[in-house]
């Protein structure tokens, strides 16, 4: 072992000549190497110490210690302190207040110590150094700021540091001020730069699945692409548990995958629900586009997904595409599904299907010299219809021909004329009110034309169409006079009135009428009017707007109506009201208000929702019943060192539930940290504002 001793003595330093200092040991490769510098130092003989006083500094491979009082021991190549010191070691300093260090092992205690890890600050009772590695026993440690008390910390009875790579606590119990709240028997956070992960924890209660703790684990595989890992503990369901990946890489590529499954200990019901979405681009002029969408049953999302817009789910639409553009012609290959739900909603059933089906379409072509447009398409389908009891195979193409004619100022005529084939393994024609005609590999010809009229001034828009189309029988090029709608399938005139007397002010209103005449039954003028639609939009200002809609038809009445109105911006102060009406559930009116509070530093936010309907034994005079059906109010709050949101929800479905999310700041955020969520409203729009309910 070679010591070497660099010493640097003032006036009143001990003579050396009285007491020869030990000459260093023989050079190996074995050796430690101690530089050393101080203001004074003490060697008698007597002692193998050497006492050094007054700004103190050792320095070894990776230490540096400096103190202003240290005894070395260069025999068994150690050192202690009994006073103030600090180890630095180029990647952290840990202080004390006294330390013992054996410099062969390389490894020391500090007693009393503390320490600055990237964003987080430690004290322990003691700290344990070997190597790079620190273990704190009895420590407490914060990434809070504030002084000259943080407002949070953890205790541990152990805390594990390598630095720049992670901190690893056990046995912790979180203390908001001096009141401990939870406890975790691990806890583990990154020191890397970027923060990959995340970790938050969402406790609260539902009337149906009882006490809930919904934990999420974000991790940041790339910068274009990162994970959730959902486990969730329900006290009267079990364990759930999901997964969810993002991934964009420009406007090009993006997309996303979201699972989750529970087997429901009350029942022994297994739920489930799979969804995704896809695009992306390749071959500069190719596409994939895709919807995944399946669950297992329809109120999956109202028990375990509640923040989603689809709170039962009807429906199920699944589909994915090739698309490849030329100049002149774009091909699409695709699969299509669509599936309903059962009346106990338990299950879903097959309703359409498409597999496959492809469809061309050409670019607008002008021919010759000619001034009009021609668009070719043609298609091939295989398809499935639950109302069928085959498949339908077809193939078939067409023309359209169109031009625009500008007849006189602000008056512009567009004509339309096409032709289309089409084949049809079958084809079952309704000849008379119980009888039809069934035809096999039948080949169908339409033709039809089309007028639009167009008077505009920059305050009225009035727009006349009347579209005709008319079937060929199968297999040949004559009409098809003899089926119960003369083969007309199309003969309607419609009108639409569009007034902007002020840019405030939106009006418009549309209907039609029907030409068309059946063999079985007569058809009323009030059955061929079509529903007369009006629409008003008015915004005095920005921050205000009102807009209103009604569907009216003369046979059945007023067969739809919807009103809202919003002040305010949605991310700030705002107040929305809204109701509804709708033929389906005739005696039900609906009504809806909301509203947002949020002062201009955006510190914390309070929002709520109220929806009521009332009953009706007919129209608005004979109203009664009123029920108010949903509530909901949120409180969130962005503190010094972490963001807090509590929820209280009442639901029709069993839905009462109360919860708080509480997210730590527990590291300075970066521009590459998770998550992304601008990315995940396009996906999931729920989301958008801030509005997720699970971490």
């Amino acid at each position: 072992m070679k010591l070497l001793l660099l010493l640097a003595l003032g006036a009143s330093a001990a003579r050396a000549e009285d007491y020869p200092l030990p000459p260093p040991p023989a050079a190996s490769t074995g050796t430690t190497r101690l530089d050393f510098v101080a203001d004074h130092l003490d060697y008698t003989g007597e002692s193998p110490e050497i006492h050094l006083k007054g700004g103190v500094k050792v320095q070894e491979s990776t230490w540096t210690i400096k103190a202003e009082e240290l005894w070395l021991d260069p025999k068994k190549n150690t050192g202690r302190s009994r006073g103030y010191l600090l180890m630095e070691d180029g990647v952290s300093a840990v202080y004390g207040d006294s330390g013992d260090f054996d410099f062969a092992a390389h490894s020391g205690v500090l007693y009393g110590s503390s320490a600055g890890h990237g964003d987080w600050r430690v004290h322990s009772k003691r700290v344990r150094l070997k190597g790079r590695r620190l273990d704190y026993y009895g420590a407490d440690f914060t990434s809070c700021s504030y002084d000259p008390k943080p407002h949070y910390h953890f205790h541990a009875t152990r805390l594990t540091v390598i630095p720049k790579k992670y901190l690893l606590a056990r046995n912790a119990v979180f203390f908001l001020g001096p009141v401990p709240l939870l406890y975790s028997p691990v806890i583990f956070k990154s020191l890397k730069p970027k923060h990959w992960t995340r970790w938050r924890v969402q406790p609260g209660y539902d009337r149906r699945s009882g006490a809930f703790l919904k934990g999420t684990l974000t991790t940041e595989l790339s910068p274009g692409f990162y994970s959730k890992l959902f486990l969730d503990y329900y006290s009267a369901q079990g364990l759930g548990a999901g997964a969810e990946l993002e991934h964009r890489q420009g406007e090009d590529s993006r997309g996303s995958l979201f699972g989750y499954r529970i087997r429901e200990t009350n029942n022994g019901a297994e739920r489930w629900s799979v969804s995704g979405t896809e695009y992306r681009a390749f071959l500069s002029s190719a596409a994939f586009q895709g919807r995944l969408q399946v669950q297992s049953d329809a109120d999956f999302n109202n028990h375990y997904s509640r923040s989603s817009l689809l709170r039962v789910t009807p429906e199920l639409i699944n589909s994915g595409a090739l698309v490849y553009r030329l100049p002149k012609l774009t091909a699409r290959l695709s699969y299509s599904r669509q599936d309903t739900a059962s009346e106990n909603r338990l299950r879903y059933l097959k309703a359409k299907e498409s597999a496959p089906r492809l469809d061309l379409q050409s670019a607008q072509l002008r021919l010759g010299k000619s001034s009009w447009l021609h668009t070719f398409t043609g298609f091939a389908d295989n398809s499935f219809d639950r109302g069928r009891t085959y498949m339908e195979k077809s193939l078939g193409g067409g023309w359209e021909g169109t031009r625009g004619y500008s007849v006189a100022r602000g008056v512009s005529f567009v004509p339309k004329l096409s032709y289309r084939e089409a084949y049809l393994n079958r084809f079952d024609s309704l000849t008379s009110f119980a009888s039809t005609a069934t035809v096999r590999d039948a080949f169908i010809g339409r033709y039809g034309a089309q007028g639009a009229l167009t008077f505009a001034t920059p305050a009225v828009t009035w727009n006349a169409v009347h579209s005709f189309e008319r079937r060929q029988k199968p297999n040949s090029i004559a009409d098809d006079a003899g089926a119960i709608d003369h083969g007309i399938e199309t003969n309607l005139f419609t009108l639409e009135d569009v007034v902007r007397p002020h840019r405030k002010l939106l009006f418009r209103a549309f209907s039609g009428y029907d030409f068309r005449v059946f063999r079985d039954h007569s058809v009323g003028f009030r059955d061929r009017v079509q529903p007369l639609v009006a629409e008003v939009v008015y915004t005095p200002r920005s921050s205000l707007n009102f807009s209103v809609r009604d569907d009216y038809q003369l046979s059945q009445g007023n067969r739809s109506f919807l009103f809202n109105g919003q002040w305010g911006e949605e991310n700030g102060n705002f107040l929305g009201a809204g109701a509804g009406y709708n033929l389906a559930t005739g005696n039900r009116y609906f009504l809806s208000a909301e509203f947002g509070l949020s002062p201009s530093t955006g510190t914390w936010r309070l929002t709520a929702a109220l929806r009521s309907d009332m009953t009706s034994s007919g129209g608005l005079a004979r109203l009664s019943g009123f029920r108010l059906f949903e509530k909901e109010i949120a409180l969130a709050k962005h503190w010094h060192d972490f963001y807090t949101r509590t929820l209280v929800r009442f639901r029709p479905g069993g839905v009462r539930e109360a919860s708080i999310r509480i997210d730590m700041k527990f590291a300075s955020p970066t521009k590459e940290s998770v998550p992304r969520r601008d990315w995940e409203s396009e996906w999931f729009p729920e989301r958008r504002l801030g509005g997720e309910d699970r971490p």
